[in-house]
């Protein structure tokens, strides 16, 4: 969690609040700010911390952002909390199971599927 605090302060300052309407997380970008609900859990946290880094990158403006924005966010945010050799370890050991390849990489299963499409989209990262 560390290493993502230190990559997210590059691009914005982090805070913590109790967040309406179901919203995890949040960037607000005239403010240069990341907002993520205090009532996450570790894992939900580094997961949401990850992709508010993508879109405080990219200075995406607004909440809810078009699909491919967010799915850029999805993939960058993957990209940040899954290393290739750790994913195909995961996905031998779970023979692709999505849950329990999350659970062992420590992650959402959403960020699980987004690492699928970041292999789909550049295969030269599988590790075979």
């Amino acid at each position: 969690m560390n290493e993502l605090l230190m990559e997210a302060s590059r691009w914005a300052r982090v805070a913590e609040q109790p967040l309406p309407g179901g919203y995890e997380g949040f960037y607000a970008p005239g403010l240069d700010l990341i907002v993520l609900d205090s009532r996450l859990t570790d894992v939900q946290r580094r997961c949401v911390l990850a992709h508010e880094i993508s879109h405080a990158r990219h200075r995406d403006a607004g909440c809810r952002c078009d699909r491919w924005v967010e799915r850029r966010a999805d993939i960058e945010a993957a990209a940040m909390l899954i290393s290739p050799l750790e994913f195909a370890y995961a996905e031998a050991v779970y023979e692709g199971n999505t849950l329990g390849m999350a659970r062992e990489l420590n992650v959402l299963p959403w960020a699980v599927e987004a690492f699928r499409e970041r292999l789909h989209d550049d295969p030269s990262l599988a590790v075979l």
